[in-house]
């Protein structure tokens, strides 16, 4: 037995040397490329009017929403290909802001689509989630006097708790709902209500009628129509005119 399989190998080996040296030659293995990673996006470096042109938002906002948002994304592990929680959120202020594609907003931050589509709902949802915190009408009956007291000092209109107006923001509607959002102008988009106080913040904000809906049916079944329907001391004023001399509401 052994001296037939000496013999096998010798065969072998032979028709080996009278193939074609190109043949006789292993075949060469794929080397592995090796893995680069680009550089990150950070503020660091940029002028405050680069940072309000490329997020919308100054150096100073950035920074309060990220140490707000920061805790829920502390990573466990620290590796080279560990995202830092600055890098996730500039990529998505980045996408809200210019209304580019998840792929544009990967090359900015110097990261991949795949990474950015994993993070994108938690960093949106961390911040919807600080809206009670940052966006909240007078509910009190002091922040409800200081209000009224500081639109008069403005106008010397009395009673007013807030300017009020809706806005439509553009889109790219779904299919099946393309007649509910084209609006009086033949174009599409979500009508937007949006209440501020005497310093121009936000207060209340509705965002989910489509640009068919008029801004009268948005104040009619929003919560603060219900709420201040109990008493005739308060007023909103539009800021259609960019004057608090046109009521457009008693409540």
């Amino acid at each position: 037995m052994a001296v037939l399989l000496i013999q096998r190998a010798r065969r072998a080996q032979q028709r080996q040397q009278q193939l074609p040296q190109h043949q006789q030659e292993p075949q060469r293995q794929r080397r592995r490329q090796e893995r680069i990673f680009r550089t990150r996006t950070t503020l660091h470096g940029l002028r405050e009017q680069d940072i309000i042109q490329r997020y919308r938002l100054n150096w100073q906002a950035i920074q309060q929403l990220l140490r707000n948002i920061e805790p829920q994304f502390a990573p466990t592990l620290l590796t080279p290909r560990t995202i830092p929680t600055e890098t996730k959120l500039l990529a998505v202020l980045h996408m809200l802001a210019s209304g580019s594609f998840q792929t544009t907003g990967a090359l900015v931050a110097g990261i991949s689509q795949p990474s950015f589509s994993a993070f994108l709902p938690k960093v949106l949802d961390a911040i919807i989630g600080l809206t009670p915190r940052h966006i909240c009408f007078p509910n009190t009956l002091q922040k409800q006097q200081e209000t009224k007291q500081e639109f008069y000092l403005i106008s010397g209109f009395p009673h007013v708790l807030g300017a009020i107006d809706c806005t439509h923001v553009r889109l790219v509607p779904p299919a099946a709902t393309e007649h509910l959002h084209r609006n009086r102008k033949h174009t599409h988009s979500i009508n937007v209500q949006a209440i501020v106080d005497h310093r121009g913040l936000i207060t209340i904000i509705v965002a989910k009628y489509p640009g068919s809906v008029h801004g009268s049916f948005i104040f009619r079944h929003c919560t603060i129509n219900q709420h201040f329907g109990m008493t005739m001391d308060y007023l909103l004023v539009s800021t259609k005119t960019y004057s608090y001399t046109h009521c457009i509401a008693t409540l």
